[in-house]
């Protein structure tokens, strides 16, 4: 599989923005700004969009 942005596995798993920042504990404006700039996303943060969106963690840019 190839690599596939943070924005694009969101989408193909149809959630939102709401959804993830729910999920990751955050505000939704911190969740946009992550998805903007996917270099700030910490590791236990990857770690649990990967797992809820089912994708391998080594295939979404983060």
């Amino acid at each position: 599989m190839e690599d596939i942005s943070l924005k694009q596995a969101r989408l193909l798993r149809e959630k939102t923005q709401d959804y993830m920042a729910e999920l990751l504990g955050i505000h939704v404006q911190t969740y946009r700004k992550l998805e903007q700039n996917p270099d700030n996303v910490t590791v236990g943060q990857a770690k649990v969009i990967s797992k809820n969106l089912g994708f391998p963690y080594d295939t979404i840019f983060f």
